[in-house]
């Protein structure tokens, strides 16, 4: 009789709680909303896979002063000769978040000096840390001359360092992020970043 009595009691709680589950409203497909599913992407850096061509509908085509090279720029961002062969991209809002950007022509060994010193000046600006590698950047992009992309990531005082190297055309183009705390501005230079030509 009581092992009766437990199923009873086992069955009717289990019935009233998934009817406060089904009336609460909330089921589990609504529960990844475009906000949480970013925000779980973010962490584990696939985020950038969706960065795509529309993010960049209000961007503005900007020359370089000091290389030879053209982008779109969206709005609250500026773009800046920081020496020769050096520009910057930085927020209007909070200047302390820029992008560096630097293009080499694509020649026999470029790519590998400008990875190998990317990495050398990632682990400079985090006082020895060891840089992580990041992937999926620049995937499901319709610019398919973006290729042999590399990513390295460190984490310093200010915010974290981002190292982007890849090749475009008959260039080969590093970026260097130094995005806040929150990580606010890193799709914004990525999406920016991309449309390098």
């Amino acid at each position: 009789m009581n092992v009766k009595w437990k199923l009873l009691c086992t069955g009717f709680a289990t019935a009233v709680l998934l009817s406060a589950c089904t009336n609460s409203g909330t089921k589990p497909s609504e529960d990844t909303n475009p906000n949480n599913s970013e925000q779980v992407s973010e962490e584990t850096g696939s985020d950038q896979g969706s960065i795509t061509d529309k993010d960049m509908a209000e961007g503005t085509l900007t020359d370089s002063d000091a290389q030879p090279f053209s982008m779109y720029v969206l709005p609250g961002y500026k773009l800046t000769s920081e020496e020769p062969g050096r520009d910057s991209l930085y927020s209007e809002e909070n200047p302390s978040a820029f992008m560096r950007i630097e293009t080499q022509i694509a020649e026999e060994g470029t790519f590998e000096y400008l990875l190998d010193n990317m990495q050398e000046v990632l682990t400079a600006s985090s006082n020895g840390e060891e840089p992580e590698e990041v992937q999926d950047i620049f995937t499901n992009l319709d610019d398919k001359e973006i290729k042999n992309v590399k990513v390295f990531k460190v984490d310093t005082e200010t915010g974290p360092v981002t190292g982007v190297l890849f090749e475009k055309a008959d260039m080969v183009i590093r970026l260097t992020l130094f995005d806040t705390p929150e990580e606010e501005y890193y799709k914004d230079f990525l999406n920016m970043g991309k449309t390098i030509q």
